[in-house]
C-alpha cells in the first residue's frame, strides 16, 4: 500500500507543478497582450452603460414590487407569489 500511496503522491505534485507553470505561462502571455494592446479608450462609455441597466433594474423591480401588492386583494399588503428578496 505504502508504494503506491507515494506514487499518487508524486503524481499529484507533478500535476500540480504543471499547472502551477501554466497558470504562471498564462499570466505572462496576458501581461505581453496587455503590453502589445493597450486600452486608451476612456471607460466613461461602459460606465454610463453600466449605471443606465443598474437603473433599469432597479426601476422593474420597484415596478414589480408595485404589481406585486395591487395583486394582494387590494389590501395594500404584499401577497408573496413573486418573492422579490
Amino acid at each position: 500500500m505504502w508504494p503506491n500511496y507515494y506514487l499518487v503522491e508524486a503524481h499529484r505534485l507533478a500535476t500540480e507543478r504543471q499547472l502551477d507553470a501554466d497558470l504562471a505561462e498564462l499570466a505572462r502571455e496576458a501581461a505581453l497582450y496587455r503590453l502589445a494592446h493597450p486600452n486608451t479608450r476612456p471607460n466613461a462609455i461602459r460606465r454610463a452603460g453600466a449605471r443606465v441597466a443598474l437603473a433599469a433594474s432597479r426601476a422593474s423591480l420597484r415596478l414589480a414590487q408595485a404589481f406585486d401588492e395591487c395583486a394582494a386583494d387590494g389590501s395594500g399588503a404584499r401577497s408573496g407569489a413573486t418573492p422579490l428578496g
